[in-house]
């Protein structure tokens, strides 16, 4: 296969990480939300630089590492706690007329923002249970596969790296975009009535996303036991 032809492929690939909802998703939509629309791609930002050290990885030879079973009901069960605290931190957040806000005015960006944001999106990539197994049932296998096709096209193991990577993150990158402007031009219209629509889907949504998380690390333990 050529080496457009196979990073297209890669790249549709990636689109099946890139747009499932999750607890990603729900930070970039909690982040544009608080500070606006530029803030709000800063979470992909810290996601990408995880999946750096991912690629990385899998192309420095590390792609013989394989789960049990009662790994993933470790990393299902510790990354659904994380994405509910996440889901109570959002519901904490369901009134306007906060002194901060001024009468539904953004929140205030700095630096400790900014960084806030780009440690949220890495911390929940690494803690997302559908993130890593994404990354084990698919990316595994596929990035090992594709460098050693890249590799004959482009002449280098660290090129073919860098053009995975790059193809990678752009579908979450675009996603992020899109996402973005979408809370942006939704968000007057949710803070109806002093409350803070989006902050509240968002946050039950993390809630129930990280309960059933747990419930499914509940079920294959006891299967396991």
């Amino acid at each position: 296969m050529a080496v457009l032809e196979t990073l297209i492929a890669w790249f549709a690939l990636s689109l099946t990480g890139a747009l499932a909802p999750g607890p990603l998703s729900a930070a970039v939509v909690m982040q544009t939300n608080r500070h606006g629309r530029l803030h709000g791609i800063l979470p992909m930002v810290g996601h990408a630089i995880v999946e750096i050290g991912i690629v990385a990885a899998i192309v420095l030879g590390v792609q013989a590492l394989t789960l049990t079973t009662p790994a993933i009901s470790l990393i299902l069960g510790f990354g659904g706690i994380v994405i509910v605290l996440f889901g109570l931190l959002a519901l904490r957040e369901y009134r306007i007329d906060e002194p901060s806000k001024d009468g539904g005015e953004l929140s205030e960006t700095s630096a400790t923002t900014v960084l806030g944001a780009t440690a949220q999106g890495a911390a929940v990539s690494l803690l997302s249970p559908y993130f890593l197994l994404w990354w084990f049932a698919v990316g595994l296998s596929s990035v090992t596969m594709l460098v050693a096709e890249l590799q004959v096209g482009v002449g280098t193991v660290l090129l073919a790296g860098i053009l995975i990577y790059l193809t990678h993150v752009s579908t979450d990158f675009l996603f992020g975009a899109v996402l973005t402007m979408s809370t942006d031009k939704a968000s007057e219209k949710t803070k109806a009535g002093g409350i803070n629509w989006i902050s509240m889907v968002i946050g039950l949504f993390q809630v129930i996303l990280g309960a059933w998380f747990l419930l499914q690390a509940l079920q294959i333990w006891l299967g396991t036991a």
